[in-house]
């Protein structure tokens, strides 16, 4: 049998590249009925999907604050920092955005080798009642959003003296009432050790502290 031959590489249609299939433009029904549900999903589904999860988790509303610190009611807002300017409750950190000391809302914060830094810094220490002692770096400088509502142990425990002051409470006692408000890390490794200032102060407010 003989064996089969074939026809030359430059024969019309048997060898190369198939012709490219004609051009059809998208169909308008098509794209306009794809941005509709875009829309729908993007702008309605998905934020009721989002506030459902939400209220299963914590169904508490954030309602802001009264009378110069956090409703002790209020659980939600404990995750942001608030304009707590009553004396016989604990302080946030400096803010950019109108929290305690600010040097402007929206104001970039200083730089390292700005001059403007050091006088900036012992604004914020001379609002704290920190002159005569070594400050905590989280009370003398803003957090990097300006909403953050944790502070560090010590910068918790330095406020001490002025609450014990405004609402007669022993400095023991509000000693060993932020020791029991402080986070640690999460398995003794992950995160930090902090206390969170919207906790502690609601929870003064129900004791009658303020």
């Amino acid at each position: 049998m003989a064996a089969a031959t074939l026809p030359p590489p430059d024969e019309p249609g048997t060898y190369g590249i198939a012709p490219d299939p004609p051009y059809h433009p998208p169909s308008l029904r098509a794209t306009l009925g794809l941005l509709a549900v875009v829309i729908l999903l993007g702008s309605f589904a998905l934020p009721l999907a989002v506030n459902g999860f939400a209220a299963l988790v914590d169904s508490s509303p954030a309602v802001g604050a009264v009378a110069g610190g956090p409703d002790p009611n209020d659980v939600a807002s404990a995750l942001i920092g608030q304009n707590i300017s009553n004396a016989s409750l604990f302080w946030l950190r400096p803010s950019l955005t109108d929290f305690m000391v600010t040097l402007g809302s929206g104001e970039s914060p200083y730089g390292p080798t700005d001059p403007a830094l050091l006088n900036a810094t012992l604004a914020y220490a001379a609002a704290y009642g920190l002159g005569n002692v070594s400050a905590p770096i989280d009370l003398v400088t803003p957090s990097a959003s300006g909403l953050d509502p944790d502070l560090t142990p010590g910068a918790a425990t330095i406020q001490i003296p002025r609450i014990a002051n405004a609402t007669h409470l022993s400095q023991a006692f509000l000693l060993n009432f932020v020791m029991n408000h402080v986070h640690l890390p999460v398995l003794g490794l992950v995160g930090p050790t902090y206390v969170n200032v919207i906790e502690l102060d609601r929870d003064l407010i129900a004791l009658g502290g303020a």
